[in-house]
């Protein structure tokens, strides 16, 4: 970290570059990483430090003329942070998660994307094209150490044929508000996230995961393009046609640390905020507050015996009213439609993985799980700081603070231009609405393990003014 309080900003390099310059790039231009906290040098490694490993180019394609880039897969960049990884034997990683970026074209046709910035917009209508990268939060190692290499599993639902009805069967079946013809009888889904976990459970007793499990999460993935199955868990580059409803599904990620198998069984527990008000022909219903979501996640930790926590995560799932006046927070499916003609509420729920082993001791669980929200500072309509300069932000608070940091993740937050901060944060549903642009704003939340005391404003650096002269937005 720099004395100056905030890193340089990344230099981002194209994917083209990367793939074809001479004389040859660097080991981090040809992954596609972005060195963002760790800095190699003599000053100690930040509090919460992370690498982007990104997929290679392969073919640049033609995004303008709809013809998909060719990028690769995202075992490739399991075994490029591998390599990583071996030639920083004083790191190890302590969590992975998966990062996505809309990739773009300059003006001279090259392909670019910008894991830095904090804003990003999704357009309503037309082609877009996506690219999954690999962030791995590091930590010093201990001296002496073997340097880390990871392993990657997936485990994805099975597709399963749902006979159609006997009122569907004439050729067409409603999706949305949509008509759509076919010449089947039957309806191709997936099956709900607990039954693929219970396969994976039942296979990992003759098969075992060759590791100690690092992280596990949920990635969402395009799964249908329509009604025709378009699935591939470890592409890391998928296109979009937002004219056309495409569907999603649910991967699990096992993350692990290569070595002897741990032999350990995988729990998932779903934290879902409760309705306090029922939907009728007016009102939509509401559901209760995030702080509420988060404060009944903590305690049930708490009280977690004989498991290992490996992650949480945030995970927001489609909520639905049902016919007898209910809101359904539906965790559990891996069918999900996006449209840009149907309007999706969504609720942000907290996903826990544990992990359980016979034969290893098990630390046991704090007395007490916060959690602490970082947004970049605002600095104009749709402008905000960068992920370096929320990061040093991050790290200096927890200097400050000392708090003991027990998990860390990425966060997407719907972007409202109308509050302060940027976002709602004290809500646990929003609304993405039919035929509307949407921005989205990146923020870092810190799982905390123990109480900590917010320190006065003056211990830490000042806040950029907002370029209006509206004033200056905190941190959440």
């Amino acid at each position: 970290m720099e004395k100056s309080g905030h890193a340089p900003a990344p230099v981002p390099i194209s994917a083209d570059e990367a793939a074809f310059h001479v004389p040859p790039p660097s080991y981090e231009e040809v992954m596609g990483a972005y060195q963002t906290s760790f800095k190699p040098g003599p000053d100690s490694l930040p509090q919460l430090a992370y690498i982007d490993i990104m997929p290679r180019c392969l073919r640049p394609g033609n995004i303008k003329g709809k013809l998909k880039p060719e990028f690769d897969n995202f075992s490739a960049v399991v075994t490029g942070a591998n390599r990583w990884l071996a030639d920083h034997p004083e790191l190890s990683v302590w969590k992975c998660e998966c990062v996505q970026t809309p990739l773009s074209t300059a003006r001279d046709g090259s392909l670019y994307y910008d894991l830095n910035s904090m804003v990003r917009h999704d357009s309503t209508y037309g082609y877009s094209v996506y690219l999954k990268g690999l962030r791995m939060w590091l930590t010093t190692a201990q001296p002496g150490s073997t340097p880390q290499q990871l392993g990657l599993r997936t485990a994805v639902p099975e597709v399963k044929t749902i006979e159609l009805p006997n009122r569907y069967r004439k050729g067409r079946i409603i999706v949305g508000d949509e008509v759509q013809t076919f010449g089947y009888h039957q309806y191709t889904t997936l099956d709900g996230l607990q039954g693929t976990l219970k396969r994976l459970n039942e296979k990992l007793k003759s098969d075992p995961i060759p590791g100690r499990i690092l992280t596990i999460g949920t990635d969402m993935v395009k799964a249908f393009d329509q009604f025709k199955l378009d699935l591939d868990p470890d592409a890391a580059c998928w296109d979009e046609d937002k004219d056309r409803y495409s569907r999603v599904t649910q991967v699990l990620r096992i993350f692990y640390l290569q070595g002897p198998p741990g032999n350990e069984e995988i729990g998932l527990t779903d934290f879902r905020p409760q309705m306090t008000q029922r939907p009728d022909n007016i009102a939509p219903g509401k559901l209760e507050l995030f702080d509420q979501v988060m404060s009944a996640m903590g305690q049930w930790v708490t009280q977690q015996k004989g498991s290992r926590i490996v992650n949480i995560q945030q995970f927001d799932a489609i909520v639905e009213k049902t016919f007898d006046n209910e809101l359904k927070v539906e965790t559990d499916s891996t069918d999900d439609a996006v449209w840009a003609f149907k309007d999706r509420r969504l609720a942000k729920t907290l996903r826990v993985f544990q992990v359980t082993s016979g034969g290893q001791a098990v630390a046991q669980q704090p007395n007490h799980i916060n959690s602490r929200l970082f947004l970049p500072a605002r600095m104009g309509p749709k402008v905000f700081e960068s992920m370096t300069q929320t990061m040093d932000r991050v790290d200096f608070w927890l200097r400050v603070t000392g708090a003991n940091v027990y998990n860390v993740e990425t966060v997407k937050l719907l972007l409202h231009e109308t509050q302060p901060a940027g976002a709602d944060v004290a809500a646990s549903e929003y609304r993405i609405q039919k035929m509307t642009g949407k921005y989205w704003l990146t923020a870092i939340r810190v799982y905390i393990a123990g109480p900590y005391n917010e320190p006065d404003p003056s211990q830490l650096p000042p806040v950029p003014l907002y370029k209006s002269g509206s004033g200056s937005c905190t941190i959440v």
